[in-house]
């Protein structure tokens, strides 16, 4: 089965020899690429995911050969999702959704239904795909899922095509001076940096200023070049990290992080500034948005309209939105990622508090298609697991949450959210997402702040609260309205009665006029009614009055 792949065994052979070598556990994929494929370094690896895909291939193959040689199988040789460490176990404990029998293969939508399907830590029975009945609804759904995609890309593309497309984050080989020591550690950063950023889609990401492709000739799209300078000493290493805009020639951003030489600590130094580069608000993003204002192309503009419309929303916003969300994405690596973020603006949009069902039946249609478009896209599996979360769906959820948090582990708003509505369906890693999205946070971000609080208490973690940042009162109105509601659950978190119970009542003034209970002024910020009830609860309790 391998001597017919030699990708695949010599991608084996690789991660092997990594794992002996006791390096594994500190792979990327962009290492993986290089090395382990033969990609160049100034491959794209935002729209090149050769080395998930592989990964994903080779899991299957070494499935498929131990499901078809069974009888000879005393340990068999693992990987596990999301690990470059190559491990030995049991064929049990390898592969505990094998059917016992010898020669039974089961398709990838199977595979994917029968996980979901499964309470955390269960092991899967043999009992054949078409044979449950439980199925049938999902297997329906896919169906109308594919075609809400094949219509959606089916609509027919004007002859003449004005786009502006998604800049370029060119990441500059570290700078280190005369110190020949420091030479492995500019590359683990460079690779760090090249992996985690390029998980992100505001901009496509390459290491090195390498020759320009033909469709970027054609395009001529922004350039943003990353430059950082290494200082090492006995022990610590200080990174001097710059952003410049390429085609005006000026800085844009600067940091300087000090972080240990430890592998695994210097990519937990190096987290909490990835968002702030290339994150939904990050500097990028921020300057991107500046420079697409005018446009109503769909795709990469749309985008960032929609991130626009998170922070601050208004009914100019949701229609300039509705209206982009409607036109091709000719990006191919933005396809999933637009229906993905479709499928949440029919959550946000003003109508969607009034009738729930109606906006999550729209939404889930556009999460499903996002999914099988782009099955690795973070925004398509955030948006599943969120609508999944809403209507209760725990195995979906739980699975979804998952892949979304496989796909970008570095997002403050994946984890904060995905967080918050953990407990909902006994998600066992809640904790672990809570302190991750801590780590990552922004206090420029009116509603993650909210949603860190929300988490916090979901959790009944509020010790957890005293460590979100402080921040400014936002300008925007909506914003405004979840600060006050942010800062009413801190105070009341803090026992800070009276501080409590004056920034609610300024949550309740800024409330819609047609807004009557407590209930019907969170529900415009709150969607899921569990989460809703449970902050109600939590104020009544730290004595703060509520209608």
């Amino acid at each position: 089965m391998f001597q017919r792949s030699p990708a695949l065994s010599g991608l084996l052979r690789y991660l092997i020899d990594e794992t002996i070598a006791g390096r594994a556990r500190t792979l990327k994929s962009f290492i993986v690429a290089v090395d382990a494929l033969g990609r160049k370094q100034d491959f794209d690896s935002a729209s090149d995911s050769s080395a998930r895909v592989q990964m994903g291939r080779l899991r299957k193959t070494l499935e498929s050969y131990y499901a078809q040689n069974a009888s000879r199988a005393v340990g068999c040789i693992y990987l596990s999702p999301g690990s470059y460490v190559v491990q030995l176990g049991s064929r049990a404990l390898a592969y505990p959704k094998l059917p016992p029998l010898q020669n039974v293969k089961e398709s990838p939508i199977a595979e994917d239904a029968a996980i979901a399907s499964q309470p955390a830590g269960s092991v899967q029975t043999s009992i054949p795909f078409y044979r449950r009945s439980f199925l049938l609804p999902f297997l329906v759904l896919l169906v109308i899922s594919l075609v809400a995609a094949a219509t959606y890309f089916a609509q027919k593309k004007p002859e003449v095509v004005s786009v502006y497309r998604s800049p370029i984050l060119e990441i500059i080989p570290v700078n280190t001076g005369k110190d020949p020591q420091a030479g492995e550690t500019s590359r683990r950063i460079a690779s760090l940096l090249a992996d985690d950023l390029s998980r992100f889609k505001i901009s496509r990401v390459r290491l090195g200023t390498g020759p320009s492709s033909t469709e970027e000739r054609n395009y001529s799209p922004h350039v943003y070049r990353l430059y950082s300078r290494l200082v090492t000493d006995e022990k610590n290493v200080t990174l001097y990290l710059n952003i410049d805009d390429a085609q005006a020639d000026i800085l844009i951003w600067s940091r300087i992080v000090v972080m240990p030489p430890e592998a695994e600590k210097m990519h937990a130094a190096l987290i909490p500034i990835l968002g702030e580069i290339n994150g939904k608000q990050g500097v990028i993003a921020s300057y991107e948005a500046v420079q697409t204002r005018n446009r109503d192309d769909g795709g990469y503009p749309c985008l960032l309209k929609y991130f626009e419309f998170v922070r601050y929303h208004g009914d100019k916003l949701e229609d300039k939105v509705a209206a982009c969300m409607e036109k091709p994405v000719l990006e191919p690596h933005l396809r999933g990622t637009m229906l993905g973020l479709r499928a949440l603006f029919e959550m946000e949009r003003k109508g969607a508090a009034a009738d729930v069902d109606a906006a999550y039946a729209r939404g889930i249609l556009f999460a499903r298609a996002a999914v099988i478009v782009d099955p690795n896209d973070s925004w398509a599996n955030f948006a599943v697991a969120n609508l999944s979360y809403l209507k209760r769906d725990c195995p979906m959820a739980r699975l979804y949450t998952q892949r979304t948090i496989a796909a970008n582990p570095n997002s403050s708003a994946f984890s904060a959210v995905l967080a918050g509505f953990a407990p909902i369906c006994d998600y066992p890693d809640a904790e672990k997402l809570l302190d991750q999205a801590i780590q990552t946070q922004s206090p420029y971000v009116a509603r993650a702040r909210l949603q860190l609080v929300l988490a916090a208490i979901s959790q009944n973690r509020p010790e957890k609260i005293a460590e979100i940042q402080d921040a400014e009162l936002p300008l925007s109105a909506y914003n405004r309205s979840n600060f006050y509601l942010t800062e009413a659950m801190i105070a009341a978190s803090k026992g800070q009665r009276p501080k409590a119970a004056r920034y609610w009542a300024l949550f309740e003034a800024a409330a819609p006029r047609q807004s009557k209970t407590a209930d019907d002024k969170l529900r415009n910020f709150v969607l899921v009614p569990a989460v809703r009830q449970r902050m109600m609860q939590y104020l009544r309790e730290e004595g703060v009055t509520i209608s």
